[in-house]
Protein backbone atom coordinates (compact mmCIF):
# COMPACT_ATOMS: atom_id res chain seq x y z
CA UNK A 1 0.00 0.00 0.00
CA UNK A 2 3.11 2.37 1.12
CA UNK A 3 4.30 1.78 -1.95
CA UNK A 4 1.25 2.29 -4.66
CA UNK A 5 1.23 5.76 -1.95
CA UNK A 6 4.60 6.27 -3.33
CA UNK A 7 3.69 5.74 -7.04
CA UNK A 8 0.84 7.57 -7.38
CA UNK A 9 2.67 10.52 -5.40
CA UNK A 10 4.68 10.55 -8.16
CA UNK A 11 1.77 11.09 -10.95
CA UNK A 12 2.10 14.71 -12.34
CA UNK A 13 -0.88 16.72 -10.87
CA UNK A 14 -4.66 16.32 -12.45
CA UNK A 15 -5.13 18.84 -14.84
CA UNK A 16 -7.89 21.43 -14.41
CA UNK A 17 -10.64 20.65 -17.13
CA UNK A 18 -11.82 23.98 -18.75
CA UNK A 19 -14.67 25.73 -16.79
CA UNK A 20 -17.81 25.46 -19.51
CA UNK A 21 -20.84 27.89 -17.70
CA UNK A 22 -23.98 28.97 -19.24
CA UNK A 23 -24.57 32.65 -19.95
CA UNK A 24 -25.65 34.84 -16.80
CA UNK A 25 -28.49 36.91 -18.02
CA UNK A 26 -28.05 40.52 -18.34
CA UNK A 27 -30.01 43.28 -17.98
CA UNK A 28 -31.82 44.35 -21.07
CA UNK A 29 -32.98 48.50 -20.78
CA UNK A 30 -36.61 48.88 -21.45
CA UNK A 31 -39.39 51.03 -20.89
CA UNK A 32 -42.93 50.94 -19.93
CA UNK A 33 -45.94 53.11 -19.48
CA UNK A 34 -47.03 52.18 -16.16
CA UNK A 35 -49.58 52.82 -13.45
CA UNK A 36 -49.47 52.46 -9.89
CA UNK A 37 -53.43 53.34 -8.62
CA UNK A 38 -56.54 54.08 -11.12
CA UNK A 39 -57.83 57.25 -12.10
CA UNK A 40 -57.44 59.70 -14.87
CA UNK A 41 -54.81 58.05 -17.75
CA UNK A 42 -53.58 62.05 -17.95
CA UNK A 43 -52.83 61.73 -14.05
CA UNK A 44 -51.56 58.26 -13.31
CA UNK A 45 -50.18 56.96 -16.82
CA UNK A 46 -45.77 57.39 -16.57
CA UNK A 47 -43.35 56.08 -18.20
CA UNK A 48 -40.45 54.58 -16.16
CA UNK A 49 -37.15 52.97 -17.46
CA UNK A 50 -37.09 49.11 -16.04
CA UNK A 51 -34.42 46.33 -16.32
CA UNK A 52 -35.46 42.95 -17.90
CA UNK A 53 -33.14 39.99 -18.24
CA UNK A 54 -32.14 38.87 -21.42
CA UNK A 55 -32.71 35.05 -20.96
CA UNK A 56 -36.19 34.14 -20.18
CA UNK A 57 -36.92 32.15 -17.09
CA UNK A 58 -38.66 28.53 -17.58
CA UNK A 59 -41.69 28.75 -19.41
CA UNK A 60 -41.20 32.15 -20.22
CA UNK A 61 -40.61 34.61 -23.72
CA UNK A 62 -38.84 37.29 -23.99
CA UNK A 63 -41.11 39.94 -26.31
CA UNK A 64 -40.25 42.80 -28.32
CA UNK A 65 -43.16 44.81 -29.18
CA UNK A 66 -43.78 46.14 -32.95
CA UNK A 67 -47.05 47.72 -32.24
CA UNK A 68 -50.01 48.44 -29.48
CA UNK A 69 -52.93 50.70 -30.40
CA UNK A 70 -54.67 52.81 -27.52
CA UNK A 71 -58.42 51.72 -27.50
CA UNK A 72 -60.82 53.21 -25.07
CA UNK A 73 -61.09 49.96 -23.25
CA UNK A 74 -57.80 50.35 -22.25
CA UNK A 75 -58.48 53.74 -20.77
CA UNK A 76 -61.65 52.42 -18.80
CA UNK A 77 -59.46 50.22 -17.30
CA UNK A 78 -57.00 52.78 -16.34
CA UNK A 79 -59.55 54.43 -14.83
CA UNK A 80 -60.65 51.40 -13.10
CA UNK A 81 -63.88 51.11 -14.69
CA UNK A 82 -63.30 48.42 -16.94
CA UNK A 83 -64.08 44.66 -16.52
CA UNK A 84 -61.35 43.42 -16.56
CA UNK A 85 -58.70 44.87 -14.33
CA UNK A 86 -55.14 45.65 -15.23
CA UNK A 87 -52.28 42.74 -13.63
CA UNK A 88 -50.50 44.78 -10.98
CA UNK A 89 -47.16 42.98 -9.66
CA UNK A 90 -43.66 44.42 -8.53
CA UNK A 91 -42.46 46.32 -11.49
CA UNK A 92 -38.48 46.62 -11.31
CA UNK A 93 -37.41 50.77 -12.47
CA UNK A 94 -34.55 52.27 -12.41
CA UNK A 95 -33.57 52.08 -8.73
CA UNK A 96 -36.76 51.45 -7.15
CA UNK A 97 -39.65 48.28 -7.37
CA UNK A 98 -43.02 49.63 -8.08
CA UNK A 99 -46.34 48.06 -7.36
CA UNK A 100 -48.09 48.73 -10.47
CA UNK A 101 -49.25 47.69 -14.13
CA UNK A 102 -48.45 48.23 -17.53
CA UNK A 103 -50.81 49.73 -19.86
CA UNK A 104 -52.94 48.31 -23.05
CA UNK A 105 -54.32 44.92 -23.52
CA UNK A 106 -53.57 44.45 -27.38
CA UNK A 107 -50.18 44.26 -29.78
CA UNK A 108 -48.03 42.75 -31.07
CA UNK A 109 -44.36 41.46 -30.66
CA UNK A 110 -41.56 39.23 -31.96
CA UNK A 111 -40.20 36.67 -29.52
CA UNK A 112 -36.57 37.35 -29.05
CA UNK A 113 -36.07 34.95 -26.49
CA UNK A 114 -37.25 31.43 -25.24
CA UNK A 115 -37.40 30.22 -22.14
CA UNK A 116 -36.73 25.88 -21.24
CA UNK A 117 -39.91 24.09 -21.28
CA UNK A 118 -41.70 26.38 -24.40
CA UNK A 119 -42.95 24.63 -26.89
CA UNK A 120 -44.85 26.13 -29.76
CA UNK A 121 -43.09 29.46 -29.98
CA UNK A 122 -39.61 30.17 -31.23
CA UNK A 123 -37.84 33.46 -32.01
CA UNK A 124 -38.73 35.31 -34.55
CA UNK A 125 -42.64 34.57 -33.89
CA UNK A 126 -44.91 37.26 -34.35
CA UNK A 127 -47.29 36.90 -30.97
CA UNK A 128 -50.71 38.64 -29.45
CA UNK A 129 -51.85 38.27 -25.97
CA UNK A 130 -54.24 35.54 -25.69
CA UNK A 131 -56.73 37.33 -23.13
CA UNK A 132 -56.95 41.10 -21.98
CA UNK A 133 -55.17 41.76 -18.69
CA UNK A 134 -52.80 39.05 -18.84
CA UNK A 135 -50.18 41.87 -19.44
CA UNK A 136 -49.67 45.15 -20.44
CA UNK A 137 -48.67 45.90 -24.11
CA UNK A 138 -47.52 49.90 -23.85
CA UNK A 139 -43.55 48.54 -23.54
CA UNK A 140 -40.74 48.50 -25.43
CA UNK A 141 -40.19 44.86 -24.49
CA UNK A 142 -41.92 42.39 -21.97
CA UNK A 143 -41.60 38.59 -20.35
CA UNK A 144 -44.46 37.29 -20.56
CA UNK A 145 -45.50 33.72 -19.52
CA UNK A 146 -45.59 31.46 -23.01
CA UNK A 147 -49.35 30.19 -22.08
CA UNK A 148 -50.34 33.80 -22.54
CA UNK A 149 -49.45 34.21 -25.84
CA UNK A 150 -50.78 33.25 -29.67
CA UNK A 151 -48.53 33.12 -32.55
CA UNK A 152 -49.75 34.49 -35.68
CA UNK A 153 -48.49 32.35 -38.61
CA UNK A 154 -45.95 34.11 -40.86
CA UNK A 155 -48.00 33.36 -43.72
CA UNK A 156 -50.65 34.86 -42.37
CA UNK A 157 -48.86 38.35 -41.92
CA UNK A 158 -46.94 38.69 -44.86
CA UNK A 159 -46.72 41.43 -46.29
CA UNK A 160 -48.17 43.27 -43.48
CA UNK A 161 -47.73 46.03 -41.34
CA UNK A 162 -47.34 45.61 -37.42
CA UNK A 163 -50.14 47.61 -36.97
CA UNK A 164 -52.26 45.65 -39.42
CA UNK A 165 -51.72 42.78 -36.63
CA UNK A 166 -51.75 44.91 -33.43
CA UNK A 167 -55.40 45.85 -34.07
CA UNK A 168 -56.79 42.27 -35.26
CA UNK A 169 -57.80 41.40 -32.27
CA UNK A 170 -61.06 43.46 -31.10
CA UNK A 171 -62.41 45.64 -33.62
CA UNK A 172 -62.08 43.73 -36.48
CA UNK A 173 -62.81 40.62 -34.75
CA UNK A 174 -65.98 42.60 -32.84
CA UNK A 175 -67.33 43.29 -36.42
CA UNK A 176 -66.74 39.41 -37.86
CA UNK A 177 -68.84 38.42 -34.75
CA UNK A 178 -71.92 40.47 -35.45
CA UNK A 179 -72.19 39.91 -38.58
CA UNK A 180 -72.04 36.24 -37.80
CA UNK A 181 -73.79 35.30 -34.99
CA UNK A 182 -76.57 36.76 -34.76
CA UNK A 183 -78.41 36.57 -37.61
CA UNK A 184 -78.51 34.69 -40.45
CA UNK A 185 -78.04 37.51 -43.27
CA UNK A 186 -78.33 36.76 -46.49
CA UNK A 187 -77.21 39.09 -49.76
CA UNK A 188 -78.72 42.09 -50.24
CA UNK A 189 -80.23 42.34 -46.51
CA UNK A 190 -79.50 45.22 -44.67
CA UNK A 191 -78.08 46.22 -41.39
CA UNK A 192 -78.02 49.63 -39.06
CA UNK A 193 -75.08 51.10 -36.64
CA UNK A 194 -74.04 54.18 -35.07
CA UNK A 195 -70.65 54.61 -34.44
CA UNK A 196 -70.04 54.04 -37.41
CA UNK A 197 -67.07 55.94 -38.16
CA UNK A 198 -65.24 53.69 -34.99
CA UNK A 199 -62.93 51.32 -35.43
CA UNK A 200 -65.45 48.13 -35.27
CA UNK A 201 -68.11 50.63 -37.45
CA UNK A 202 -65.50 50.57 -40.02
CA UNK A 203 -65.20 47.39 -40.06
CA UNK A 204 -68.73 46.04 -40.33
CA UNK A 205 -69.15 48.86 -42.81
CA UNK A 206 -65.88 45.95 -44.87
CA UNK A 207 -66.65 43.00 -44.09
CA UNK A 208 -70.30 43.60 -45.36
CA UNK A 209 -69.41 44.56 -48.50
CA UNK A 210 -67.35 41.62 -48.59
CA UNK A 211 -70.06 39.44 -48.30
CA UNK A 212 -72.91 41.29 -49.94
CA UNK A 213 -74.94 42.64 -46.86
CA UNK A 214 -76.03 46.45 -47.02
CA UNK A 215 -74.75 49.02 -44.26
CA UNK A 216 -77.08 51.81 -42.84
CA UNK A 217 -74.61 54.26 -41.04
CA UNK A 218 -75.15 56.54 -37.97
CA UNK A 219 -72.24 59.15 -36.85
CA UNK A 220 -72.87 62.01 -35.06
CA UNK A 221 -73.66 65.66 -36.97
CA UNK A 222 -70.40 67.06 -37.46
CA UNK A 223 -69.18 70.12 -39.83
CA UNK A 224 -67.46 67.70 -41.75
CA UNK A 225 -70.22 65.41 -42.72
CA UNK A 226 -70.03 65.28 -46.57
CA UNK A 227 -66.12 64.32 -46.15
CA UNK A 228 -66.85 61.96 -43.50
CA UNK A 229 -69.71 60.39 -45.34
CA UNK A 230 -67.44 59.51 -48.74
CA UNK A 231 -64.90 58.25 -46.81
CA UNK A 232 -67.19 56.04 -45.83
CA UNK A 233 -68.82 55.38 -48.91
CA UNK A 234 -65.71 54.51 -50.29
CA UNK A 235 -65.05 51.75 -47.62
CA UNK A 236 -68.11 50.06 -48.68
CA UNK A 237 -71.01 52.05 -47.35
CA UNK A 238 -74.73 51.98 -48.73
CA UNK A 239 -76.35 54.93 -47.04
CA UNK A 240 -74.57 57.47 -44.38
CA UNK A 241 -76.46 59.92 -42.14
CA UNK A 242 -75.89 61.93 -39.39
CA UNK A 243 -78.22 60.91 -35.82
CA UNK A 244 -79.53 64.53 -36.54
CA UNK A 245 -80.63 63.85 -39.95
CA UNK A 246 -81.85 60.19 -38.92
CA UNK A 247 -85.03 62.06 -37.22
CA UNK A 248 -85.79 64.00 -40.61
CA UNK A 249 -89.10 62.68 -43.00
CA UNK A 250 -86.52 62.39 -45.94
CA UNK A 251 -84.42 59.85 -43.99
CA UNK A 252 -87.47 58.31 -42.44
CA UNK A 253 -88.78 57.13 -45.48
CA UNK A 254 -85.80 56.58 -47.13
CA UNK A 255 -85.25 53.66 -44.81
CA UNK A 256 -88.63 52.46 -44.70
CA UNK A 257 -88.98 51.58 -48.33
CA UNK A 258 -86.15 49.47 -48.47
CA UNK A 259 -85.86 46.37 -50.67
CA UNK A 260 -84.64 44.32 -47.97
CA UNK A 261 -85.13 43.72 -44.16
CA UNK A 262 -82.92 45.43 -41.81
CA UNK A 263 -81.79 42.30 -39.60
CA UNK A 264 -79.81 43.74 -37.55
CA UNK A 265 -78.47 47.28 -35.13
CA UNK A 266 -75.13 47.40 -34.12
CA UNK A 267 -75.22 50.04 -30.72
CA UNK A 268 -71.98 51.13 -29.44
CA UNK A 269 -73.68 54.82 -28.47
CA UNK A 270 -76.96 53.94 -26.09
CA UNK A 271 -79.51 56.71 -24.97
CA UNK A 272 -81.78 58.39 -27.59
CA UNK A 273 -80.08 57.79 -30.37
CA UNK A 274 -79.82 54.28 -30.03
CA UNK A 275 -83.60 54.36 -29.27
CA UNK A 276 -84.11 55.62 -32.70
CA UNK A 277 -81.88 53.97 -34.46
CA UNK A 278 -83.87 50.65 -33.66
CA UNK A 279 -86.70 51.97 -34.91
CA UNK A 280 -85.66 51.39 -38.07
CA UNK A 281 -84.51 47.60 -37.39
CA UNK A 282 -87.23 45.10 -39.58
CA UNK A 283 -90.13 43.22 -37.22
CA UNK A 284 -88.05 40.03 -35.77
CA UNK A 285 -84.90 41.51 -36.33
CA UNK A 286 -82.25 42.46 -33.28
CA UNK A 287 -80.24 45.45 -31.80
CA UNK A 288 -77.04 44.28 -30.27
CA UNK A 289 -74.96 46.50 -27.44
CA UNK A 290 -71.30 46.00 -28.02
CA UNK A 291 -70.48 49.47 -26.29
CA UNK A 292 -71.90 52.61 -24.67
CA UNK A 293 -69.63 55.72 -25.26
CA UNK A 294 -72.96 58.32 -24.15
CA UNK A 295 -73.05 55.87 -20.80
CA UNK A 296 -76.98 56.32 -21.15
CA UNK A 297 -78.86 53.29 -21.05
CA UNK A 298 -80.26 51.60 -23.62
CA UNK A 299 -83.97 52.00 -24.15
CA UNK A 300 -87.08 50.54 -25.87
CA UNK A 301 -90.30 50.75 -25.78
CA UNK A 302 -92.53 48.00 -25.24
CA UNK A 303 -94.24 48.54 -28.83
CA UNK A 304 -91.06 47.23 -30.66
CA UNK A 305 -90.86 44.15 -28.07
CA UNK A 306 -94.81 43.34 -28.53
CA UNK A 307 -95.70 44.46 -32.13
CA UNK A 308 -92.38 44.31 -34.16
CA UNK A 309 -90.91 41.53 -31.97
CA UNK A 310 -87.26 42.89 -31.56
CA UNK A 311 -85.00 41.25 -29.40
CA UNK A 312 -81.98 42.73 -27.53
CA UNK A 313 -79.17 41.54 -26.59
CA UNK A 314 -74.94 42.50 -25.73
CA UNK A 315 -71.89 41.49 -27.22
CA UNK A 316 -68.52 41.10 -25.66
CA UNK A 317 -65.43 40.34 -27.58
CA UNK A 318 -63.19 39.61 -24.82
CA UNK A 319 -66.26 37.24 -23.11
CA UNK A 320 -66.31 35.41 -26.54
CA UNK A 321 -62.35 34.78 -26.47
CA UNK A 322 -62.64 33.59 -22.83
CA UNK A 323 -65.32 30.70 -24.22
CA UNK A 324 -62.82 29.86 -27.18
CA UNK A 325 -60.23 28.49 -24.67
CA UNK A 326 -63.09 26.10 -23.41
CA UNK A 327 -64.38 25.10 -26.60
CA UNK A 328 -62.20 23.40 -29.30
CA UNK A 329 -64.81 24.84 -32.44
CA UNK A 330 -64.39 28.17 -31.16
CA UNK A 331 -60.89 27.78 -30.63
CA UNK A 332 -60.98 26.62 -34.43
CA UNK A 333 -63.02 29.59 -35.39
CA UNK A 334 -60.94 31.82 -33.39
CA UNK A 335 -58.38 31.02 -36.07
CA UNK A 336 -60.13 30.77 -39.33
CA UNK A 337 -61.68 34.61 -38.43
CA UNK A 338 -57.92 36.20 -37.89
CA UNK A 339 -57.18 34.18 -40.89
CA UNK A 340 -59.77 35.73 -43.30
CA UNK A 341 -59.26 39.29 -42.01
CA UNK A 342 -55.77 39.28 -42.39
CA UNK A 343 -56.28 37.69 -45.58
CA UNK A 344 -58.16 40.25 -46.59
CA UNK A 345 -55.83 43.31 -45.49
CA UNK A 346 -53.27 41.50 -47.78
CA UNK A 347 -55.40 41.70 -50.44
CA UNK A 348 -55.80 45.20 -50.29
CA UNK A 349 -59.48 44.65 -49.49
CA UNK A 350 -59.80 45.59 -45.84
CA UNK A 351 -58.12 48.25 -43.98
CA UNK A 352 -57.69 49.59 -40.59
CA UNK A 353 -59.04 52.68 -38.61
CA UNK A 354 -56.74 55.48 -39.25
CA UNK A 355 -54.30 56.02 -36.61
CA UNK A 356 -52.00 58.52 -35.24
CA UNK A 357 -48.85 56.54 -34.56
CA UNK A 358 -45.90 58.11 -31.50
CA UNK A 359 -42.74 56.19 -32.25
CA UNK A 360 -40.95 54.76 -29.28
CA UNK A 361 -37.57 52.71 -28.68
CA UNK A 362 -36.13 52.03 -25.51
CA UNK A 363 -33.23 54.48 -25.71
CA UNK A 364 -35.93 57.32 -25.94
CA UNK A 365 -35.19 60.43 -23.75
CA UNK A 366 -38.01 59.65 -20.70
CA UNK A 367 -39.33 63.05 -21.00
CA UNK A 368 -40.03 62.35 -25.13
CA UNK A 369 -41.54 59.11 -24.48
CA UNK A 370 -43.98 60.50 -21.71
CA UNK A 371 -45.11 63.24 -24.00
CA UNK A 372 -45.97 60.93 -26.45
CA UNK A 373 -47.72 58.56 -23.80
CA UNK A 374 -49.64 61.06 -22.50
CA UNK A 375 -50.96 62.61 -25.88
CA UNK A 376 -51.65 58.87 -27.03
CA UNK A 377 -54.32 58.53 -23.93
CA UNK A 378 -56.50 61.79 -24.03
CA UNK A 379 -59.94 61.22 -23.60
CA UNK A 380 -61.86 63.03 -26.51
CA UNK A 381 -58.81 63.61 -29.26
CA UNK A 382 -61.28 62.84 -32.25
CA UNK A 383 -58.77 60.31 -33.43
CA UNK A 384 -57.12 56.97 -32.42
CA UNK A 385 -53.81 56.10 -31.12
CA UNK A 386 -51.37 53.57 -31.38
CA UNK A 387 -47.89 53.37 -30.26
CA UNK A 388 -44.92 52.12 -32.78
CA UNK A 389 -42.29 50.39 -31.62
CA UNK A 390 -38.72 51.00 -33.39
CA UNK A 391 -35.35 49.90 -32.64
Amino acid sequence: MKQLSRFLGTLPQQTKLPQFSIRQARSLQTQAAIYTETGDPQAVVRVVERHLPDVPDSNQVLVKMLAAPVNPSDLNQIEGTYPVKGTFGNLATNGDTLFAAVGGNEGVGEVIGVGDGVHGLQVGDWVVPQRAGQFGTWCTHTMANANSLSVVPADWRSGLDPLDVACLKVNPCTAYRLLKDFALLSPGDYVIQNGANSGVGRAVIQLARHWGIRTINVVRERLQLDQLRQELMSLGADIVVSDKQLATDDVKQQLKSLDAPVRLGFNCVGGRATLQMTKFISAGGTLVSYGGMSRQPVTMPTSLLLFKDISACGFWMNRWYNHSFASSKLDNEKHQMWREILGLIQQKKFATQPLVTSNWHSQMDIVKAQEAVSGAVTWGAGSKHAFVFTQ
